[in-house]
């Protein structure tokens, strides 16, 4: 067999002759692009969900209920659904306060487990006619409109195959379902808010009424309120509170408010991703250099034959950089393929534990982090076994081989 064919072979069969280094080099590399590419997939959700909850919440203040404010910022985020409201008179009298540029009310109600989820659902009942939360985000995907009994499904809601969700024991027509959005409203279902009242009713066959039937017509959760050019959410909440005096004890929610406070945490969080990820590659760099500097004296006998031989200097160097290549890019795959395992298919799962807004990236931006990663996997690889040809490169070959002797 030609010498060129046995040496273009020779980096592979290098690697089958020396399993526990090649096990040891792979376990290294395929950690480092676990924890780049599975660091940098979590950094770059949490930010593109951030980006989706800004777009969501179109408002500058909602009013809810006495004592539902924590609960309706949950609402949100990635919260539980519940139930709260009051009577459409007191939206009325809210709306009228000064500084209000356009208002739209909602009706929030918790559904049971249903059968199309594992958890319970959030059901919002809103008017398309004047809302400009919901409505320009469904208006992206669904021209027509919502009508009477009928409901449009979050990313999350599981919509069976005759396109219907039972709730309440009762089948819907779902008319749309909406793109993620990394926040709460992934699992909702929108209606308007003349099927509220279909609603309670269907509720109270089934187990306890959501609500009494008398305030089905007329229970408003929140008012959601865009203020004036020139006024500030807390100045318009001021100016409600002095139509009645009642109105001091409802809950006033900034969603600006939220959505800084949600960047905080979301900025700390990165921080600490980053950091560990850094940690992670300057230990692994270490100990590629390490491993691959140690390897100079195993393979000093190994490399004076080959020199001997008639290799050159360059063929040896070239040997030794296609190993390190087959390393690295055969680890940069795995390390990839197992972050992707955990990230990918929980998703979900991911940023109910984190409870902040997480949205999966792009398919673009996906591949483009996938190849990134096994470039910089290969790429370290081969930095590694510069030294080792560096070192190679001092002595001569009859002494490399008495060394090894």
């Amino acid at each position: 067999m030609p010498s060129h064919i046995a040496l273009r072979g020779l980096p592979l069969e290098n690697l089958k002759r020396k399993p526990f280094r090649t096990g040891a080099l792979l376990a290294v590399v395929t950690i480092l692009a676990l924890t780049f590419f599975g660091g940098t997939m979590l950094t770059m959700n949490l930010n593109t969900g951030m980006i989706s909850m800004e777009k969501r919440l179109g408002a500058d203040l909602m009013v809810v209920p006495q004592d539902t404010a924590q609960k309706a910022e949950a609402l949100l985020t990635n919260g539980n659904p519940s139930t709260f409201y009051f009577t459409r008179d007191i939206a009325t009298e809210v709306k009228q306060a000064d500084g209000i540029e356009q208002a739209s009310e909602q009706t929030y109600i918790s559904s049971l487990a249903a059968a199309c989820c594992d958890e319970k659902l959030q059901i919002i009942g809103y008017d398309p006619s004047t809302d400009f939360v919901i409505e320009p985000w469904v208006a992206s995907q669904f021209k027509g409109t919502l009508e009477d009994g009928k409901m449009i499904a979050g990313a999350n809601v599981n919509v069976s195959t005759d396109g219907t969700i039972e709730l309440y024991g009762r089948k819907w027509p779902v008319i749309a379902q909406l793109a993620n959005t990394g926040t709460s409203l992934d699992n909702s279902v929108f209606i308007n808010q003349a099927t509220v009242p279909d609603m309670v009713a269907a509720s109270s066959k089934v187990s306890k009424q959501v609500m009494p039937m008398e305030y089905a017509g007329k229970a408003v959760s929140t008012v959601m309120i865009k203020v004036k050019q020139g006024y500030e959410a807390q100045t318009v909440a001021e100016n409600i509170k002095r139509i009645d005096s009642r109105f001091a004890d409802l809950g006033y929610v900034y969603p600006g408010g939220i959505t800084a406070n949600t960047k905080t945490s979301l900025t700390a969080l990165v921080t600490y991703l980053k950091v560990f990820v850094a940690v992670i590659w300057v230990m692994g760099a270490i100990v590629l250099l390490a491993v691959f500097a140690s390897s100079v004296n195993e393979r000093k006998r190994e490399f004076a034959s080959l020199r001997i031989m008639g290799a050159t200097r360059g063929m040896l160097d070239v040997i030794i950089l296609k190993e390190s290549a087959i390393i690295g890019l055969i680890g940069g795959v795995i390390g990839v393929g197992v972050a992707s395992l955990v990230i990918f298919p929980f998703s979900s799962l991911i940023g109910k534990q984190l409870q902040l807004p997480y949205l999966q990236a792009g398919p673009a931006a996906v591949i483009g982090f996938i190849a990134i990663t096994i470039v910089c996997s290969t790429a370290i690889g081969i930095v590694g076994s510069l030294l080792t040809m560096w070192r190679l490169g001092r002595p001569e070959a009859y002494l490399t081989l008495r060394e090894g002797e």
